[in-house]
């Protein structure tokens, strides 16, 4: 029965407040909402993906499952290789001297030899023409690089994905490729054996994976929304005054024989008032009149 009681007290609680919580709740979500919009930065996300993949001989159509599963394996060490200093060492590098597009290449003249030994220029030189890249510059170091950039891969699979995490969508997908780059030129190197090739470069992605505005505005409904149910309810059980009737019967255990109410004044009371002392006051005229004459 108390819990009945208790529950209905709630109940009573919210639905006095109800308008005042909603209030504050959707204040609270607009607030989350414009932290998320206006005060965090965004975070996008690029990403490209790798295959790891023996190359066989001639004689061997097709790879052996041992072969695979090798493969497999020997991805947990390329997350390390990826990561380490000797190739985001060389990523920072490129990035802050991005290379220059050959526009066209360098080509030798060409001569021809004629019977009497002479030489006859047939095809002038052609000096090599290369212009900016349109790649930006990043002045970048390796452990802010190694802040931005991870590796992800699915169970028994031989293809793994370079993914890099920046406040700018551009770099983001330039660095994963850059990282890619100079990841398969390193690798010949690292394990004397050349098993790893792009499948797919990053592209500059449009929307922001971070924050989530969704979560925020939940966030902040739920918050603000609950601090101020959990104030109303304290003020609400702290209050120690009687309300109603019912409260004296619970708390005293005195039986409720009726209640007296509040009467106010009435107007056709006050009315019939003056109208007596008006005519006691015109009698009382008459009479002294009478006396005077008499």
């Amino acid at each position: 029965m108390n819990n009945v009681l208790e529950l209905r007290q709630l109940w009573d609680i919210i639905r006095k407040h109800f308008l005042m919580l909603v209030l504050m709740a959707i204040i609270g979500g607009a607030i989350g909402f414009g932290i998320a919009r206006f005060v965090i930065a965004p975070t996008y996300s690029a990403s490209t993906s790798m295959l790891v993949n023996r190359t066989t001989d001639n004689a061997q159509t097709t790879a052996n499952l041992s072969d695979q599963q090798a493969d497999v394996q020997i991805i947990n060490t390329y997350k390390n290789l990826v990561t380490s200093s000797n190739v985001l060492g060389d990523v920072a590098n490129t990035l802050k001297k991005p290379d220059r597009i050959v526009v066209q290449k360098y080509e030798p003249a060409v001569f021809d030899t004629l019977a009497d030994g002479t030489r006859r220029l047939v095809t002038p030189e052609q000096k090599e023409v290369t212009r900016a890249s349109s790649q930006k510059k990043y002045n970048l170091t390796v452990d802010e690089l190694k802040a931005m950039v991870s590796i992800s891969n699915q169970q028994n699979s031989q293809v793994f994905a370079i993914n890099v995490k920046s406040n700018d969508p551009k770099q983001a997908a330039q660095i994963a490729n850059t990282v890619a780059d100079s990841f398969k030129d390193k690798i010949g190197n690292f394990m004397k054996i050349n098993n790893v090739s792009i499948i797919d470069s990053a592209k500059t992605p449009e929307n922001p994976v971070a924050p989530n505005k969704k979560l925020f505005t939940l966030a902040g409904l739920v918050i603000l929304g609950g601090l101020t149910f959990l104030i109303v309810l304290v003020r609400e059980l702290s209050d120690t005054t009687i309300k109603s009737p019912d409260d004296v019967t619970e708390l005293f255990g005195m039986t409720n024989l009726g209640v007296v109410g509040h009467i106010k004044s009435m107007k056709h009371f006050d009315i019939s008032r003056k109208a007596e002392t008006g005519s006691h006051s015109t009698r009382s005229r008459v009479s002294r009149l009478n006396r005077e004459e008499g």
